[in-house]
């Protein structure tokens, strides 16, 4: 398994410098300022804030649905799936920065905060670019770890109480 890894991170990392130019000596990995950053902005129901963390040409592969793919359509993925009973966490297990290109491979979780449930797990691997405003996200691809992922919706019942409670309901 290790092989494997250490196999397709070299490949993931020639391919990266094969696009991008500046790859340049092998650096320590990315700052966690850089890659929970996506995760706050998400987390505080902001999907411009999330979206500038991409590159104009950055793509999203999210699994089991067609690639979103430049800023303004990355803005409305988030804005459809921000809502203020989720919140989603990331921790990056292993990253590597050549140059002006980073990889990172991480785990999340996505959860309920309404019930106090996590609804997915899962891992991701990105790829960040270096620009001139900092660290940008240039691809971005997860996989659930469950073959469906449970639903995060708000059941009639609890819209009822949070209605009756006088709070908003996202639908």
């Amino acid at each position: 398994m290790t092989t494997c890894t250490v196999a397709t991170t070299s490949m993931l990392i020639a391919i990266g410098c094969a696009s991008l130019s500046g790859c340049g000596k092998i650096e320590d990995g990315l700052p966690s300022a850089v890659t929970t950053a996506v995760t706050r902005d998400f987390n505080q129901g902001d999907a411009l804030r999330t979206a500038a963390h991409y590159t104009d040409d950055a793509q999203i592969l999210p699994p089991r649905h067609p690639l979103i793919e430049g800023k303004p359509a990355i803005a409305a993925f988030f804005e459809a799936n921000i809502d203020k009973y989720i919140g989603f966490g990331n921790e990056t297990t292993w990253s590597v920065v050549r140059g002006d290109v980073g990889i990172e491979q991480g785990v999340y979780k996505v959860r309920n905060v309404r019930v106090g449930q996590d609804v997915e797990t899962g891992k991701y691997l990105r790829i960040w670019k270096k620009t001139n405003g900092g660290w940008k996200l240039y691809r971005d691809m997860f996989s659930p770890d469950s073959v469906v992922s449970e639903a995060v919706n708000v059941s009639p019942e609890e819209a009822t109480t949070v209605a009756s409670e006088g709070a908003p309901v996202h639908k």
